[in-house]
Order: C-alpha cells, then structure tokens, then sequence
C-alpha cells in the first residue's frame, strides 16, 4: 500500500486536471483520482460518476476504489 499511496501523493502534487462540485480530479499512474473537496463530506453520498461526465471523463466501466490519505478521501478510478 505504500507504494499506491506515493503515487497517489506525487500526482496531488501536480496540477488537477479539472475540478467539479465536489471533486478535484488528477492523473496518476494507476489511473484517475477524485479528491473530494469538503473533507467533511460523505464521500459515499456523492455521484462522482456524474460529475466526471461535467469533465468529459466516462469512468462508468472503471472500478473504483476508497483510498484515505493524510485525511483527505479520493475515489481511485482504474481498469
């Protein structure tokens, strides 16, 4: 896990390839990463599938996972 979570850290550090409502959403190696915004926010209440689509990004067929990282949520999206 130590090696997803480095990953994950040098892309949040790169410029967001775009932003929605709830979601600041990243490139990284393993695929996309949605970091929620409101870190006070039910992360599993949300249609961050939806709000990809305001981006141009269909993540519909891709699995998706719940990464917690230095407190914050991201949704991963990877084939």
């Amino acid at each position: 896990m130590d090696h997803l979570y480095s990953l994950i850290r040098e892309s949040l550090e790169q410029k967001p390839l775009g932003q929605s409502k709830s979601f600041k959403w990243y490139i990284t190696d393993i695929g996309i990463a949605a970091l929620l915004i409101e870190q006070n926010a039910s992360i599993t209440s949300l249609d961050p599938i939806e709000e990809a689509l305001e981006l141009d990004l269909d993540l519909s067929k891709e699995e998706k996972e719940i990464v917690r990282l230095d407190e914050k949520q991201i949704l991963l999206f990877y084939s």
